[in-house]
C-alpha cells in the first residue's frame, strides 16, 4: 500500500528526471568534496547539510548553486557584529552603506539591484513591504547575535522561493541549545565611544532545547554626510536586540519549534550627501518584530515528511525632523512608515524510490503598508500618502535525483499568483557531477527569477497599477577542485544575468515604469588552503561587469574587480586573523548646487586591512581586540557618504 500512495503522487507532481545509471564506482565519500570559499576544510566546523539552495535539508556536495555558508566559528574569528559586516567577504556580493553605524544598506548580488536580494531569517522574509523597493536594506541594524550560521546563494531563486529573490537569498540561521545549560556575557568597546553588551544563554537535548540572546549596542558615530566636505556633526545610532528560539521533539516522528527577534533602534540622520548637509535635528526611530514556528511531521518510516510554518514580521519607522534655524535644509515634518507581513507555507517532502525527493508545497502570503506624513508636528496636517494590502498563494513543485552519489539533478518550478496584477511563473534546473577519480566537481544552474511591484510603487502617489513584474534569465557553470588530498581546494564560476522589465521612476510621467534593462556577468573565483597545520587561508577574486543595456551605461557603486583575503592562525591559547579587502573603481551620480542636475562621477579603488586576535584565558575567560581599516584608508561606498577611519575595538566575554 505505501508503494501505491508513493507512486500516485509521484504521478501527480513529480518532474521528470532521468532514470539511466552511472556505470562508474561512487566516490568515497562525496560530502567531503564540496566546501565553500568561506568554510576550513574542516569538517568538524563545516556544516554537513544547506537548507537554502532548495528548501530541505541538503548535503553541501550535492547543492550545484554557487553558495557560501558563514559559520559561527568564521564569525567569531573575524569578530563580526552585523550581518553586514558579515558579508563583506563574500564573493559576487557587493555591499554598500549610506554613511556610519545603522544608516540604510544594499545588498547587490551579481550585479543586481538591493531588491533583488531576498533576505530572510530562518526561512522567514525580512523584506520590507513598506520600503520603496520591497528591499531589506537595515542589514546593519541586524546584529549576529545567537546566529548560528548565515548561507548565502547566488543565482536566481524565485522557483524556490518567490518575489525578490532574482539575484539570490541570504538566510541568516539561528543557533540552538545543546547540553547542560550554560551562558555568557560580553562586553566590547572602542572606537567612536563605541559600546557593545551581550547576554546569552542556551542548553537541552534532543527532546527540547532553548538558546535565547540580549545585546545593546550604542555609538556617538562620525558625521554620516562626508566630514571631508564640511560636516562635522556626528550622527549616533542605538540598537537593542532580544533573540529567542525554542525547540521540541515530545515523539521520534515530530518535531517543532518557536522563534521570535525583536530590534528597536535609533539613528541620527543627516539631510544627504555631499556639504552642508549635517542635521543635529534629524532622527529616525525603527522597530523590528519577527515571529514564526514550525511542525515537522515524519511519516511512512520517514519516506514522507510534512512540514508546516506559520511567520508574522512587523516594520515601523519613524522620522522626526525639527526646524533649525542654523540648518536651512531643515524643516518641521514627522513621517510614520508601518508594514507587516504574514505568511503560511505547508510543503511535502516524499522520496518515492532510492535517489529521489520530491519537494511539494503551497504558500499563501499577505501583506500591508502605511505611510503618513505630518507636517509642523500635530497642528498641521496629516496626510495618508498610502495604506494598501495584498495577498499571494502560490504553489512549488522541485524533483531532485542522487544517481550513485554522484550525478545530482534538480528540476522545479513555482506559480504566485497576486491579486494585485495577476500570476507569474518561474522554473530552474541544476546539475552537479563529481569526475571519478579526480573528485572534480562540475556544477551548472539555469533559471528564471521576478521581482513583483512593491505596494509603494503601486499604489503611492507616484504609483501605477499597470505595472508588470520585473523579470530575469540567469545561468552559470563553473568547478571546484581538491587538490593535494584537501590541502587546497579551487574553485571558479562564470554567471550572466539578463533583467528585463526594471521598474523605475520616470520623471516626464511622475510615475513608476517599466523601463529599464540591464545584463550583469562575470566571474566568481576563490582558493582556500591549509598549508600547516592551525593555519588556514582564504582568496577569492570577483569579476563584474553590470550594464544598462538601453544605454549601455555601467550600473552604479558596482566595482569591476573585488578580491579578498583572509588567514588565521592559532597558537597555543591565542588566535591571530588577518583580513584584506580589495574594491575597484564604481561609477556613482551627485546632484551639486545650484542647478542640482546629475552629474557622474567616478568612485576611487580602496584597500582595507582589519586585523584581529584573541586569548583564551580559562574555558570560562576569553579576551580580544582588533583593528578595521588598519591603514586608515580614506574611501566613500555612497558619492558624498562617509565611512570610519582606523577604528579598534577590545572587550572580554565570560563564560558560565
Amino acid at each position: 500500500m505505501r508503494h501505491v500512495i508513493y507512486f500516485s503522487v509521484f504521478l501527480c507532481f513529480s518532474l521528470v528526471s532521468p532514470s539511466f545509471l552511472l556505470a562508474d564506482e561512487a566516490p568515497p565519500d562525496s560530502t567531503a568534496n564540496t566546501i565553500t570559499a568561506e568554510s576550513p576544510q574542516n569538517k568538524a566546523v563545516l556544516p554537513e547539510v544547506v537548507v537554502t539552495a532548495n528548501r530541505l535539508d541538503t548535503p553541501v556536495s550535492q547543492v550545484a548553486n554557487s553558495m557560501t555558508v558563514i559559520t559561527k566559528r568564521d564569525l567569531d574569528q573575524k569578530q563580526i557584529t552585523t550581518v553586514l559586516d558579515a558579508l563583506r567577504g563574500v564573493p559576487g556580493l557587493d555591499l554598500i552603506k549610506s554613511g556610519g553605524s545603522g544608516q540604510l544598506s544594499s545588498v547587490f548580488i551579481r550585479g543586481g539591484n538591493g531588491e533583488h536580494t531576498l533576505v530572510l531569517f530562518d526561512g522567514i522574509p525580512l523584506n520590507d513591504p513598506i520600503s520603496t523597493t520591497r528591499q531589506y536594506a537595515d542589514m546593519d541594524q541586524l546584529s549576529v547575535d545567537n546566529v548560528k550560521q548565515i548561507e548565502v546563494v547566488r543565482g536566481p531563486e524565485s522557483p524556490v522561493f518567490g518575489s525578490n529573490a532574482m539575484g539570490g537569498v541570504v538566510n541568516i540561521i539561528t543557533q540552538e541549545g545543546v547540553g547542560t545549560p550554560s551562558g555568557s556575557l560580553l562586553f566590547e568597546g572602542g572606537a567612536y565611544n563605541t559600546i557593545r553588551e551581550v547576554v546569552s544563554a542556551r542548553g537541552g537535548d534532543a527532546g527540547g532545547n532553548f538558546s535565547l540572546s540580549a545585546s545593546r549596542y550604542d555609538t556617538d558615530g562620525f558625521p554620516s554626510a562626508d566630514k571631508s566636505m564640511g560636516n562635522i556633526i556626528n550622527n549616533p545610532d542605538g540598537n537593542t536586540t532580544a533573540s529567542l528560539r525554542l525547540n521540541a521533539s515530545p515523539t521520534n516522528n515530530f518535531e517543532g519549534h518557536i522563534i521570535g527577534r525583536f530590534v528597536q533602534s535609533r539613528t541620527g540622520l543627516d539631510d544627504g550627501s555631499g556639504p552642508g548637509m549635517d542635521n543635529p535635528n534629524f532622527f529616525v526611530d525603527g522597530r523590528q518584530f519577527l515571529w514564526g514556528g514550525q511542525a515537522k511531521l515524519k511519516l511512512l518510516n520517514g519516506d514522507w515528511e510534512q512540514t508546516l510554518g506559520l511567520s508574522f514580521t512587523d516594520h515601523q519607522r519613524v522620522f522626526n525632523n525639527k526646524l533649525d534655524p542654523t540648518y536651512p535644509s531643515s524643516f518641521d515634518q514627522k513621517a510614520t512608515y508601518d508594514g507587516q507581513l504574514i505568511q503560511a507555507a505547508w510543503q511535502n517532502n516524499l522520496r518515492p524510490f532510492a535517489g529521489e525527493t520530491l519537494v511539494a508545497g503551497v504558500q499563501l502570503h499577505g501583506e500591508s503598508a502605511e505611510v503618513n506624513d505630518v507636517s509642523d508636528y500635530g497642528w498641521g496636517p496629516t496626510t495618508t500618502l498610502l495604506k494598501q494590502t495584498s495577498s499571494t498563494a502560490s504553489c512549488f513543485v522541485e524533483n531532485q535525483t542522487s544517481i550513485n552519489d554522484r550525478l545530482f539533478l534538480t528540476l522545479g518550478g513555482r506559480l504566485d499568483s497576486y491579486n494585485s496584477f495577476g500570476s507569474q511563473y518561474s522554473f530552474r534546473g541544476a546539475a552537479a557531477f563529481f569526475i571519478p577519480g579526480l573528485d572534480t566537481k562540475l556544477k551548472a544552474t539555469y533559471g528564471t527569477g521576478f521581482k513583483a511591484p512593491s505596494l509603494y510603487q503601486l499604489y503611492s502617489p507616484y504609483g501605477n497599477t499597470a505595472l508588470a513584474p520585473e523579470s530575469s534569465l540567469g545561468f552559470d557553470a563553473g568547478f571546484e577542485q581538491p587538490i593535494a588530498g584537501k590541502i587546497l581546494l579551487a574553485g571558479a564560476t562564470y554567471f550572466h544575468n539578463d533583467y528585463d522589465h526594471l521598474i523605475d521612476y520616470d520623471f516626464a510621467t511622475d510615475k513608476y515604469i517599466n523601463i529599464n534593462q540591464a545584463q550583469t556577468e562575470g566571474w566568481e573565483t576563490f582558493v582556500t588552503a591549509h598549508p600547516v597545520k592551525d593555519l588556514e587561508c582564504r582568496a577569492n577574486y570577483t569579476y563584474t561587469f553590470a550594464r544598462n543595456t538601453l544605454t549601455g551605461e555601467q550600473l552604479l557603486r558596482r566595482p569591476q574587480s573585488k578580491a579578498g583575503f583572509d588567514a588565521f592562525y592559532k597558537w597555543d591559547a591565542a588566535d591571530f586573523g588577518l583580513s584584506l579587502i580589495y574594491l575597484g573603481d564604481r561609477q556613482d551620480v551627485s546632484f551639486p548646487p545650484p542647478l542640482y542636475s546629475k552629474v557622474p562621477v567616478t568612485l576611487p579603488s580602496y584597500f582595507l586591512v582589519n586585523v584581529m586576535a584573541s586569548y583564551t584565558v580559562s574555558e570560562h575567560l576569553k579576551l580580544f581586540a582588533r583593528a578595521n581599516n588598519l591603514l586608515n584608508q580614506a574611501y566613500e561606498e555612497v558619492y558624498g557618504y562617509g565611512t570610519a577611519g582606523l577604528s579598534v575595538y577590545a572587550g572580554t566575554k565570560v563564560s558560565f
